[in-house]
Order: C-alpha cells, then sequence, then structure tokens
C-alpha cells in the first residue's frame, strides 16, 4: 500500500512538474511575440511574423531570456531607435507580467 501510495504522489508531481513547466512556456512565448510586435513598431518593420520568427530562433539558441534582449536591442540600435538596454528589459518585464495575467484570464 505505502509503494502505491509514494508512486501515486510522485506521479502527481511529475504532472504538476510538467504543467508548470508548459505554463511557462507559454507564458515566455505569449511575452515574445508582445515584444516582437513592440520592436517592430519602433524600428518600422511590417513584416511581423518573419521578425517574430527571429525572435523566437534567438530564443531557441540559448536558454533564458539574454538571446532575446540581444537580438532586440541589436535590432532597436540598428534602427537608431534611442532606447537604452535599461528600457529594453523593463519592457520585457512588463510584458512578461502582461504575458502571465493575460493567460491567467484565459484559464
Amino acid at each position: 500500500m505505502t509503494m502505491s501510495i509514494m508512486s501515486d504522489r510522485e506521479e502527481a508531481l511529475e504532472k504538476e512538474y510538467i504543467l508548470k513547466l508548459e505554463r511557462s512556456f507559454h507564458i515566455q512565448a505569449r511575452r515574445d511575440r508582445l515584444l516582437a510586435r513592440w520592436a517592430a513598431d519602433l524600428i518600422g518593420r511590417t513584416d511581423f511574423d518573419v521578425y517574430f520568427d527571429e525572435i523566437i530562433s534567438a530564443n531557441l539558441l540559448e536558454p533564458g531570456d539574454e538571446n532575446v534582449f540581444i537580438k532586440v536591442f541589436n535590432d532597436l540600435q540598428y534602427a537608431d531607435v534611442a532606447i537604452d538596454a535599461a528600457a529594453v528589459r523593463g519592457k520585457m518585464k512588463q510584458l512578461l507580467r502582461e504575458a502571465a495575467s493575460s493567460l491567467n484570464g484565459a484559464c
């Protein structure tokens, strides 16, 4: 009986972990979409879907947000948008909160 309870508990924890990972993935993807829209507007890109794909590709290079930040910040700098790194990082945090809130509202 004890093995069954431990096995059930272990399975429940695995499912919870997977759900948390999926939620995190969805929040980050939503944030990246919002970030791509924001940056595309600032740099004057009308090919939003292509730009979003570029950001997703940057995100896949390495876990974490740094590659996405570098991609967007460099694109903004190249387009002569007057913005500093702290403002881009702040926007990323703001959009992450918005993405999480919108996902919570969708549930």
